[in-house]
């Protein structure tokens, strides 16, 4: 009984009536809770923190990480878990507990920039023990736009790549753009993206966990105070009627965007709001990366507007955010072009230089000779590809 009380007391926000509200902080809902359980999956900070807040707001329920970060009470942080699986930076800890996944996209020109920052707040971390380190600074300081060169110049290709593929994985109920061996699942060498027609649905989808999503969202009409409530419903729809879910009610909905909002609640953690230092807008793109990013975006467009596509609901809202993200990055285009200041020529010093850096906060050479042949069944698998 006194379990039962606990959960209907757990903070859900409250339905004033006539569309008012009060904002409750939100509480972990043990570890023990019976639930039909959602992930909240987005590439690397794709507006994750905030998307979550108000997954607390709308549930009243502390949203876990799938790294379990957050002591003391990260194992009791069940019902709803954030991820950024199969990206690197996230794992599939959950195993067979959650039933539902919500996938969360973002427009890559502030996606890329933005997961940039976290890296350079924990360090560029690359292992568990520095990203504990660090993990409290995050959401404080924001990098220099050199620093943010270094990474773009560096890493444009791949991450680009990367956060395509990651809608593609969700979306296609897990179907593996990496090969098993590729066991960080990031494409650098001697791994390569496995083509479409080859590949294979992940085992986690097809004994865990259904991981075609429920709904989609754009973290970008989340943030917008035009469409920010109705993005929102969408997510309330997406939880509420599970069991061990409550999600207030829908007139309230609004009230409780805007208070989730409001930067001056005390009872937020911290998030992009906080940081301080090098404004986003400087974060910027050469004009050559602005068209390749909008040619891969018009790729996903065509994609998910075509074919088996074309009467899917979540095909069709993605397409809606495809063609606002390539609204915006042509008009970043015609922007540089109308100021246009010619790319200098490649350098091949300037690419060591970059690689060098990237090798000294330990990023690159994810797969050296040396850490694969200590890796106790993994080196006789693999060895073939480091003698070609």
């Amino acid at each position: 009984m006194r379990r039962r009380l606990w959960l209907e007391d757990r903070g859900l926000s409250i339905n004033l009536g006539g569309g008012n509200c009060r904002w409750t902080s939100a509480f972990p809902l043990g570890s023990d809770a019976e639930v039909f359980g959602t992930i909240l999956a987005g590439y690397p900070a794709s507006g994750m923190r905030m998307t979550w807040q108000h997954a607390e707001g709308l549930t009243g329920i502390q949203v876990g990480d799938d790294f379990n970060y957050v002591p003391p009470d990260a194992l009791q942080r069940t019902g709803i878990i954030k991820t950024q699986y199969p990206h690197l930076e996230g794992i599939w800890s959950w195993g067979d507990k959650f039933d539902q996944v919500i996938l969360l996209v973002r427009n890559p020109r502030h996606a890329l920039p933005s997961y940039h920052t976290l890296l350079s707040e924990i360090h560029y971390a690359a292992d568990w023990e520095t990203v504990a380190k660090y993990y409290r600074d995050i959401f404080k300081n924001k990098p220099t736009v050199d620093a943010w060169i270094k990474w773009r110049d560096l890493l444009f290709d791949e991450e680009l790549l990367l956060w395509s593929k990651f809608i593609d994985y969700w979306m296609t109920g897990g179907m593996q753009y990496w090969i098993d061996l590729d066991f960080e699942r990031n494409l650098q060498w001697p791994f390569e993206l496995v083509k479409e027609n080859e590949r294979k649905q992940d085992v986690h989808c097809i004994y865990e966990m259904n991981c075609y999503p429920v709904t989609v969202l754009s973290f970008d009409r989340l943030f917008d105070p035009k469409t920010g409530p109705v993005e929102a419903t969408k997510m309330a729809k997406a939880l509420e009627g599970k069991k061990g879910m409550t999600v207030i009610e829908e007139e309230a909905i609004p009230c409780v965007w805007n208070k989730t909002m409001d930067q001056d609640n005390p009872l937020l953690a911290r998030n992009d709001f906080d940081r301080i230092g090098t404004q986003d807008s400087e974060y910027v793109f050469t004009l050559g990366q602005l068209k390749a990013m909008r040619t891969e975006v018009s790729k996903m467009r065509i994609k998910y507007s075509s074919g088996a596509w074309a009467n899917n609901k979540n095909a069709q809202d993605i397409v809606s955010y495809f063609d606002e993200y390539i609204v915006d990055i042509t008009n970043e285009v015609t922007k540089k072009e109308i100021n246009f200041v010619p790319t200098p020529a490649p350098n091949e010093d300037y690419k060591t230089e970059l690689y060098a850096w990237y090798v000294g906060i330990g990023r690159a050479g994810r797969y050296p000779r040396e850490k694969m042949e200590a890796m106790a069944g993994m080196w006789d698998k693999v060895k073939h590809l480091y003698d070609e």
